[in-house]
């Protein structure tokens, strides 16, 4: 497939997924019932992932970022960092909205810009499975933070914010 298509058909399938998304819009964060929901993807280095990677820590920062965003890029280092003063039962997981799964020419974009802002957190390459969990984004970054099961345990934070991610999870570890 040309450039040029490839190109045409990532950006017509995340216009998609914003409209599709935005229907979704007006999430408070605090409903019980919000849930990851199911999906079926892989990370930047080809590794299958489930949402029962929510399932491993107690608290799970979920940053959605895009390799386009320049905050989203500004703010890795940041979330690097956060990472390792973490405690052991909280992660960060990216998701790159951006980067199609199957797509080696922006997920190896979105392999560079981790290593050249220090992050090791596994980030999440998009599909299809993945749009109830992507659900109420209107913009990018966006970060949820979800509990154990994969429910959101505050608002979600929209926009470069460590210090708001951190905090809400020191006040939800209290």
């Amino acid at each position: 497939m040309g450039k040029n298509i490839k190109g045409f058909l990532t950006s017509l399938f995340i216009v998609a997924l914003c409209f599709s998304l935005t229907a979704c819009a007006g999430n408070t964060g605090n409903n019980e019932d919000e849930v990851t929901g199911t999906f079926s993807s892989t990370d930047l280095e080809g590794n299958k992932v489930t949402e029962k990677i929510f399932g491993e820590k107690d608290v799970t920062i979920l940053n959605v970022w895009g390799t386009y965003c320049g905050p989203c890029k500004k703010e890795m280092p940041e979330l690097a960092k956060l990472e390792e003063e973490l405690p052991d039962n909280v992660q960060i997981i990216g998701i790159v909205l951006d980067v199609l799964e199957g797509d080696a020419e922006m997920t190896e974009l979105a392999r560079e810009i981790c290593e050249d802002t220090n992050v090791s957190y596994t980030n999440i390459v998009v599909n299809d499975s993945m749009y109830e969990m992507l659900s109420g984004i209107e913009a990018i970054p966006t970060t949820f933070i979800l509990n154990r099961e994969g429910k959101t345990i505050c608002e979600p934070i929209v926009g470069a914010d460590v210090d708001a991610y951190k905090n809400a999870v020191m006040e939800y570890l209290e």
